[in-house]
């Protein structure tokens, strides 16, 4: 499979590519509106993906993981009746949609939605075959 870097329409996140992650995130960053805000970590073999979703409620969310690309999408307010009027809107609740492209042995563990951030939570799965192993000389 060839990836063309320089293309402008290449907009996926990658994880699980160490040494490609900066210059995704370039070209991602550029393509991106950068909301909602999101921090990506590392530990060892596990990966933490934490999304700011300030006043969006878990039932609204949607998460899929489709052919190694995660999605996390919210399709904006749902109209209500309330007839307040809005002063300042300091918080947005507008419609996006996130892409991660995963690496093969990247496994999603699960999500979790506490004090207005998500947070999705993978790991580095090693087959046997690939881990480290020790060759006795004869």
């Amino acid at each position: 499979m060839l990836i063309n870097f320089t293309d402008p329409m290449f907009s996926n996140r990658v994880l699980g590519f160490e040494n490609l992650v900066d210059r995704f995130e370039r070209l991602s960053n550029e393509s991106q509106s950068g909301y909602p805000p999101y921090n990506i970590y590392k530990d060892g073999l596990n990966f933490q993906i934490e999304v700011a979703l300030a006043g969006i409620e878990k039932k609204d969310i949607d998460i899929e993981l489709s052919d190694a690309v995660l999605t996390v999408k919210y399709d904006g307010p749902k109209d209500t009746d309330s007839n307040a009027e809005a002063l300042h809107r300091g918080i947005a609740k507008r419609a996006f949609k996130l892409k991660f492209t995963l690496a093969e042995d990247l496994e999603v563990l699960g999500a979790s939605l506490k004090n207005g951030l998500l947070t999705i939570d993978m790991e580095r799965v090693v087959p046997d075959h690939k881990k480290p192993r020790s060759i006795e000389v004869k």
